[in-house]
């Protein structure tokens, strides 16, 4: 039996030999703290894998980078041996970090015909690959759901700088599935820059907008860790406690009606992700220091309800109200800005 396991060990932590085949090219500080376990985890992560994988597109999993903006969408081939896009492309800047989406273990880190590339096993027995990535950890180290695991590199193929994510079930024979539905996101939509406006909403009094602003006596995007309490239902997102208990309260109830919890690909973000979203969003971005997600008062979601006249946008519509949860006035579909992700917790 000790033969067995050490031979399964070390068929799951080799990584691949030179020419193997990985998809080709083409957050600041967290809460959690990284712990180097027993490679066995690996094992038991690849156990019941194809079960796990099912449930896993339940999950509300942290988007790899913040605000994502799917700009090549996943595009496989008829055959595996022909042409397509294996993956997503989603908008990216060198030096940005990279969040893991969920629990897991690096499985690859190092170079891919020539490319930085970083390949992560998931709790729910998925593969998903990064690239242009660079990482400082080791094959087999095991990380949490928002933990940085590393951070954009260059030479991505996009005309844009961008990072491509691929993903199949561990079990599979590189099977490859849509990354994006892996995050509630599959498409996301961008209004043309005549109608941002100069400054961020602000919230009001009304019952359409949060009045989300300054609490505690912190700075937007400074607020401490300890002053937050992370998403039970989206782990590695954070929120003010009130507001994180009234979404859990809100998810479960979403969970009863649609069968899965919301997906958030946003909550808090603190300052440096702030100035790196202006980096790579510019005018399409707060000012660093001004976003309302920087009061850990706001989220963005999927699921759904990230496009307007969905069942899921309705039901959130008629019910998060009730949860204290509002979608802004300047965000409905009539605003200012309409951004059917965007809701904000009232006070």
């Amino acid at each position: 039996m000790t033969a067995i396991l050490a031979l399964a060990l070390m068929l799951t932590l080799t990584p691949p030999a030179s020419g193997a085949s990985l998809p080709g090219p083409g957050a600041n500080s967290t809460p959690f703290s990284r712990s180097s376990t027993a490679a066995v985890s690996s094992t038991s992560i690849v156990s019941g894998s194809r079960a796990q994988a099912a449930n896993a597109t339940k999950q509300s999993w942290v988007t790899p980078v913040p605000a994502m903006e799917i700009i090549t969408a996943f595009d496989p081939p008829d055959k595996p041996w022909l042409k397509g896009h294996r993956g997503i492309d989603v908008l990216a800047v060198e030096g940005e970090p990279l969040r893991a989406p969920t629990k897991g273990t690096i499985r690859f880190a190092g170079t891919v015909a020539g490319m930085a590339t970083v390949s992560i096993l998931t709790a729910s027995g998925h593969v998903l690959s990064f690239q242009p990535v660079t990482t400082d950890l080791r094959q087999g180290e095991d990380f949490e759901a928002g933990e940085r695991i590393g951070e954009v590199g260059s030479g991505s193929h996009c005309e844009q700088s961008c990072l491509h994510i691929g993903a199949w079930p561990a079990d599979s024979d590189k099977r490859y599935i849509d990354p994006g539905k892996l995050f509630g996101q599959e498409t996301s939509l961008l209004l043309p820059l005549s109608r941002k406006p100069a400054e961020e909403p602000k919230g009001g009094g009304d019952s359409t907008t949060s009045g989300a602003g300054a609490w505690g006596g912190h700075s937007n995007g400074r607020i401490p860790t300890s002053a937050m309490c992370q998403l039970k239902t989206a782990p590695g997102q954070m929120l003010r406690c009130d507001a994180q208990a009234a979404f859990d309260r809100l998810s479960h109830a979403f969970e009863a009606r649609f069968g899965a919890p919301i997906s958030v690909t946003d909550a808090y973000r603190d300052y440096a992700t702030q100035v790196i979203l202006k980096r790579r969003k510019g005018r399409m971005a707060a000012t660093p220091g001004t976003s309302n997600h920087g009061w850990a008062l706001a989220v963005d979601l999927g699921s759904g309800i990230n496009s307007f006249g969905t069942a899921q946008h309705e039901w959130m519509r008629e019910n998060a109200p009730k949860f204290g949860w509002i979608h802004p006035g300047w965000a409905r579909q009539s605003g200012s800005l309409p951004e059917p992700w965007h809701w904000e917790f009232r006070k």
